[in-house]
């Protein structure tokens, strides 16, 4: 994906909604291949998968991903306009199997623990940050869907401790249906070089309990409220 100034984020309002158009007929998510992702325990239980998602839907889910003008995350049910093919993903993603086989290779039991999916379109220059996770998600999933990627930037590597460039694993290129999950903890160090462009995901995290995800969902409705708020207000100190 191509890079662009990070002025742009703030340059655009929300979309409208798109228009209504028919489901794809198939299933999207390949458990099979999540089934077969790789499970590694250095720097802490990860697993890797590729082609996790339906090659011949790309161009579906390319067309139906959100028209998010904005950096950062957000949360999936509160977007207007997701269409049927990204609609259809998550809504597989959901479902107790996929929980079950990540939770099998991470050796936890995420099947009916409460979930919240995000998606990102855009990385902005303090994106990718090393990290940990908060105290209140037991798992991450993430699942690419970019159709191409070049260099290290934007990739996310895990890590034995806050430095970006430190030791920890290979970067995993964030192209089309790779699949990427880990336990929380508090070693679980993740993130990636610097990228600023576009970089679409899909963030799926297990909590630990349900006020955990009542209070992640109203942080990051905050969070959205005030993203899609900015360049309102940038112009009204301009004009007024």
């Amino acid at each position: 994906m191509a890079a662009l100034d990070a002025s742009q984020f703030d340059a655009e309002a929300r979309p409208a909604a798109r228009a209504a158009s028919a489901p794809p007929a198939g299933s999207l998510l390949r458990l099979d291949q999540v089934q077969a992702a790789v499970v590694l325990d250095k720097p802490f239980r990860h697993i890797v998968g590729m082609n996790v998602v339906d090659a011949g839907q790309a161009a579906a889910i390319d067309r139906d991903f959100p028209h998010i003008r904005k950096s950062g995350f957000f949360v999936t049910e509160d977007l207007e306009d997701c269409g049927p093919a990204m609609r259809a993903l998550l809504d597989e993603i959901a479902q107790p199997e996929f929980s079950r086989i990540v939770g099998d290779k991470l050796g936890l039991d995420l099947v009916g623990r409460p979930q919240m999916a995000m998606v990102r379109k855009w990385s902005g220059p303090r994106d990718g940050r090393p990290h940990t996770d908060g105290l209140d998600k037991a798992a991450t999933a993430l699942i690419y869907l970019n159709d191409h990627w070049d260099g290290g930037a934007g990739a996310l590597r895990y890590l034995e401790g806050p430095d970006v460039e430190g030791p920890g694993t290979e970067a995993i290129p964030p192209t089309f249906g790779v699949l990427t999950a880990f336990a929380r903890s508090d070693s679980s160090w993740h993130g990636h070089p610097t990228f600023v462009g576009e970089r679409r995901v899909i963030q799926l995290f297990w909590m630990v309990d349900e006020a955990a995800a009542g209070r992640k969902k109203r942080r990051h409705q905050r969070q959205s409220f005030w993203r899609f708020l900015r360049p309102a207000l940038k112009e009204n100190a301009v004009t007024g």
